[in-house]
């Protein structure tokens, strides 16, 4: 069974994917950052 996408159910797949991607690099950028200032 292959699923076919409306080019604006794709637009919509693609912009959510950029959104989640950002948020997870913002994310881990964080981390890393805030990394810094825990003294282990």
């Amino acid at each position: 069974m292959v699923d076919q996408f409306t080019d604006d159910e794709l637009a919509r797949r693609r912009a959510a994917g950029r959104r989640l991607a950002w948020a997870l690099g913002a994310a881990v950028l964080a981390l890393y950052v805030i990394g810094f200032f825990i003294q282990r």
